[in-house]
């Protein structure tokens, strides 16, 4: 029975990613943390790592990518991230409420980074 809704709630999850936030050629965070990432023969780095940031900071995640990937950031709002083949792009965001964010690879199904929220 746990299995069940602790499977139904990551589904649940993963179905209600939307889109917002934005994104740049180059261009670093404003003060807040870079989160490099990249993605290469099928692997992403990092995996798992946790990142410590503040309600309201702003957070870049910089990814260089060989293969068309999407970004989510299960926050509220959520934020989804198209990343192309070949790309090479910052994407940037905040976030409003205290808690664990989980930064996913979507295609991949891997975890990059939990963002620690602090108030």
């Amino acid at each position: 029975m746990k299995l069940a809704l602790a499977l139904g709630a990551a589904v649940m999850l993963l179905a209600a990613c939307a889109t917002s936030g934005s994104e740049s050629d180059g261009g670093l965070g404003a003060g807040g943390p870079v989160v490099e990432i990249v993605v290469k023969d099928g692997k992403v780095t990092p995996e798992g790592r946790r990142v410590e940031v503040t309600v309201g900071q702003e957070i870049a995640l910089h990814v260089t990518s060989d293969a068309a990937e999407e970004l989510h950031v299960h926050s509220d709002p959520e934020h989804t991230f198209e990343v192309a083949r070949g790309g090479d792009k910052t994407f940037t965001f905040t976030i409003r409420t205290p808690g664990q964010v989980a930064v996913e690879a979507h295609h991949l199904g891997v975890t990059i980074v939990q963002l620690v929220v602090r108030p």
